[in-house]
């Protein structure tokens, strides 16, 4: 369930986003509805999760821990000494709380450095039961703030995990731009790299938020990919700044971002807006921390490489489509753009969820009810029609 705790659109989503996962822990119900609500700022969330995590961390609840510490590095700038402890608290706790599955780490070269992946082996029950057809290896792909760790913990809700599931951290992205390795828009790159430390010559795979864009990128590029999901979609990067924009500003602020010029004047807006918006003041410092650009003028240019627009046609696979009305990052009305984009594909099936009836499904990544999400992807994949609800659309 999604909750409202504080009235931030953007605190709300991490808050769920971590919370939910352990409701169920002693004290937390004292959080969520005395804490919670009085939020107002990125430090008193910063302070809160390094508090808890600790706590949980000395009691021995690792699964707790790892969630903490994640949201306890998520607001902290890339220079902050915080951010690496944290991070490194977090897979700490996350190996200790996965410890005895069949779940290894690697480290795949690629230019001159490593992208950390994961592997979870498929359940052997689920993978001979499966129906044929199911994809063997399902790659799941990060997006803009997460780490491998929570992209493969994500797995967790698919009601059958007939395939093995491989999920990595690429240029740009989480334990890998901490390594000083800056976002590319040529996904297909990494994602032949991982192919080919795997020895895969088939794999579904499934973009997480801006993830939904990076696996349509690497699916127009590399034939390997058998079957694409987005969960959920996203068209274009540069959505996400003027999404929270009141609606008659979005067309200027989008010609703007679209065409940074001049840039003077560009970065000297953008110094200063911050101030006003916590939420702008993140995406601004991720995006620096992301692409390795101080000058907000060259962050927007660089990100108006991250668009569907060119791939159209391009994407021949079988494609899933996952949407919401209610997503805090990416403007409902793109759907329109991303079936002309999708028009080459074999097949094209489009889950919107509406927050009027789902107020849960319509929320980014479908945040507030993951498992439902995930038997709709898994039975997809799978080659059963959704029985999950929602909008269909052919």
């Amino acid at each position: 369930m999604f909750t409202e705790y504080t009235g931030n659109r953007q605190f709300d989503l991490q808050l769920n986003r971590t919370f939910a996962p352990i409701l169920d822990r002693v004290g937390i119900d004292t959080i969520t509805t005395a804490t919670l609500p009085r939020i107002r700022s990125t430090q008193q969330i910063t302070a809160l999760a390094q508090r808890l995590a600790e706590r949980f961390s000395t009691e021995g609840d690792a699964d707790a821990a790892w969630r903490l510490y994640e949201l306890a590095a998520f607001y902290l700038g890339a220079d902050d000494p915080r951010k690496h402890r944290f991070i490194d608290a977090m897979s700490t706790s996350f190996d200790e709380a996965r410890r005895g599955l069949a779940l290894t780490r690697h480290a795949v070269p690629y230019r001159g450095g490593d992208l950390t992946a994961m592997r979870w082996e498929a359940d052997p029950v689920h993978r001979e039961q499966a129906p044929e057809g199911t994809p063997r290896t399902l790659i799941m792909m990060n997006g803009f703030d997460g780490y491998a760790e929570e992209i493969i913990d994500f797995a967790s809700h698919f009601p059958a995990r007939p395939f093995d599931i491989i999920a990595f951290d690429g240029p740009g992205q989480g334990h890998t731009v901490l390594e000083g390795m800056p976002l590319e828009p040529e996904w297909e790159r990494p994602t032949d790299a991982v192919l080919d430390y795997f020895g895969i010559d088939s794999a579904a795979a499934l973009g997480v938020s801006f993830g939904g864009y990076l696996v349509m990128r690497a699916a127009a590029y590399c034939p390997r990919i058998s079957h694409v999901i987005a969960f959920d979609m996203m068209y274009r990067l540069l959505d996400g700044l003027t999404l929270p924009l009141p609606r008659p500003l979005r067309p200027i602020a989008n010609a703007v971002v679209g065409n940074p010029k001049p840039a003077w004047l560009i970065d000297a807006a953008l110094r200063v807006a911050p101030r006003f918006s916590a939420d702008l003041a993140w995406k601004l410092q991720q995006a620096s921390h992301l692409t390795g650009l101080s000058r907000p003028s060259e962050v927007l240019r660089a990100f108006g490489d991250y668009t569907m627009e060119p791939l159209e046609g391009r994407i021949t696979q079988p494609c899933l489509v996952l949407a919401g009305d209610a997503d805090q990052y990416v403007p409902f009305e793109r759907l329109g753009d991303m079936r002309r984009a999708l028009r080459g594909a074999e097949s094209l099936e489009v889950r919107a969820f509406h927050h009027a009836q789902d107020p849960d499904m319509a929320q980014h990544c479908q945040i507030g009810d993951l498992d439902r999400a995930f038997a709709i992807q898994g039975e997809w994949l799978s080659g059963q029609r959704p029985r999950s609800g929602a909008e269909e659309h052919a």
